[in-house]
């Protein structure tokens, strides 16, 4: 056996093996080496709470170090600190009902890195720029700037003949790549401003070429908005490029045009989704400015109840629970310890605790339910015992007829459809195969792209 090692091992230290000195010494009783660390581990990499205190400055509310803020038995504290807005003590900000009230800024600027001013009042700021031009005197929500230009420079797009362009997009739609395609499309656009997406469908499908432009009834967020290819904002549809001009997923077909034609006329009122820059509001939920310059008035925020995990009780975190821990065992349903479970519990069963699995009533097991029942044997469908204990012959019952002794593959009479569940919609009265609704989405591949395709 070549493979393993079969060279002896030092048997002692005269021959050459000298034990890590780290092993020797007694695990409890750490020691330092004189070289900053213990052991042979460095001073940082040693668990500061392994003697089971907090040693990290002690607890927060007394400044021990022998416990942790959960297992504090002073008083806690109250607010000594002033409110940050309204600048009174007593309580925090996120409890505080009073107006704001204005007050020193002594932090820095994050602008000029000096101390004294914020970045909104700071000289030397250098001055704001479009986030659409580029250019400064103006914001997005103002710029008159053709979109799709933008657009075309975010992109990297080059500028090449129209006719270079089109070779782009013969080759790319040959080998199907919808990244090429797309930068195809754009360059062609840019080589030819005047070219509409209509258009482009159009000599698609003039040319059988693979590619098709379908617009779809998509919502987008308020903060972007739909751009045709001639930079006009605020179309009605969304582009989406794809392989075939139908959906192949059932998710797929929302929105999507039930026609050629009707897709023909929805890609003269459709775009690809841009970002506005345009800076949205989080209290009146409106584009064009912030929360702190929002004229309306301030909205109440739900706040979030803060649940311990120990106790169950609201307005504390289980590290400030005085509240006895749980070990984390199930325990018994019976009697409510955590040292043993329902099935060795020495009590009497306690029918309060019990819930029927039968009616779903607290207070009596499912075998005195009195709505129970009588139990029947899934075998040979007779009553008085459960088909684990049949010993009787199995009866077959047909689906399609009621009738006992054979099933419904082999029934005579004709077929019930009003009892047959198609696989695909969940309807009765038709199989899959006469299914006039698309094809269901597989549980896990259910995707956003349909056949190969993609949104722009």
């Amino acid at each position: 056996m070549s493979g393993w090692d079969t060279s002896p091992a030092p048997a002692a230290a005269e021959e050459g093996f000298t034990a890590d000195s780290g092993f020797l010494q007694d695990p409890e009783m750490p020691t330092h080496d004189g070289e900053g660390t213990f052991n042979g581990i460095s001073e940082e990499n040693i668990s500061r709470h392994a003697n089971g205190g907090a040693d990290d400055g002690g607890c927060r509310i007394c400044g021990d170090t022998s416990h942790f803020a959960r297992d504090c038995d002073q008083p806690r504290p109250a607010n000594d600190g002033n409110c940050f807005n309204c600048g009174e003590p007593g309580h925090n900000k996120a409890d505080c009902t009073n107006a704001a009230v204005e007050r020193e800024f002594t932090g820095t600027c994050n602008a000029c890195g000096e101390v004294g001013h914020r970045r909104s009042a700071c000289p030397s700021a250098p001055a704001q720029k479009c986030n659409v031009c580029k250019e400064e005197g103006h914001m997005a929500a103002d710029c008159s700037f053709n979109r799709m230009h933008a657009h075309y420079t975010d992109m990297g797009i080059k500028e090449v003949t129209a006719e270079e362009a089109w070779s782009m997009l013969e080759s790319a739609d040959k080998e199907k790549d919808i990244s090429d395609i797309k930068h195809a499309m754009l360059t062609y656009a840019k080589a030819y401003p005047d070219v509409t997406f209509e258009e482009l469908e159009q000599v698609f499908r003039d040319a059988e070429m693979n590619t098709y432009l379908i617009a779809k009834q998509q919502e987008v967020a308020s903060t972007m908005t739909i751009v045709n290819l001639q930079g006009a904002k605020d179309q009605e549809f969304t582009v989406s490029t794809q392989f075939t001009n139908k959906p192949r997923r059932a998710a797929f077909a929302e929105g999507w045009p039930s026609t050629p034609e009707e897709n023909m006329e929805r890609l003269g009122k459709a775009g690809i989704p841009m970002d506005r820059h345009e800076q949205k509001c989080s209290n009146c939920n409106e584009l064009g400015h912030g929360s702190k310059s929002c004229p309306e008035e301030k909205q109440e925020n739900n706040k979030i109840v803060v649940t311990c995990a120990n106790c169950s009780e609201d307005g504390h975190r289980a590290r400030d629970c005085s509240a006895p821990r749980k070990t984390g065992k199930k325990g018994c349903r019976n009697c409510g310890s955590e040292e043993h479970i329902a099935k060795e519990c020495p009590e009497p069963p306690n029918p309060e605790n019990v819930e029927c699995k039968n009616c779903g009533v607290m207070g009596h097991f499912s075998r005195d339910c009195p709505d129970r029942l009588p139990e029947t044997c899934h075998n040979c469908l007779e009553e008085g015992h459960r088909s684990k204990d049949c010993n009787n012959q199995r009866v077959f019952v047909c689906r399609n007829c009621d009738q006992r002794g054979h099933v419904s593959r082999d029934c005579d009479k004709a077929t019930d459809w009003s009892r047959v569940e198609c696989t695909n919609c969940k309807e009765k009265g038709h199989s899959y195969k006469r299914c006039p609704n698309p094809a269901a989405a597989p549980a896990e591949e259910e995707t956003a792209g349909g056949a190969g395709g993609d949104d722009w």
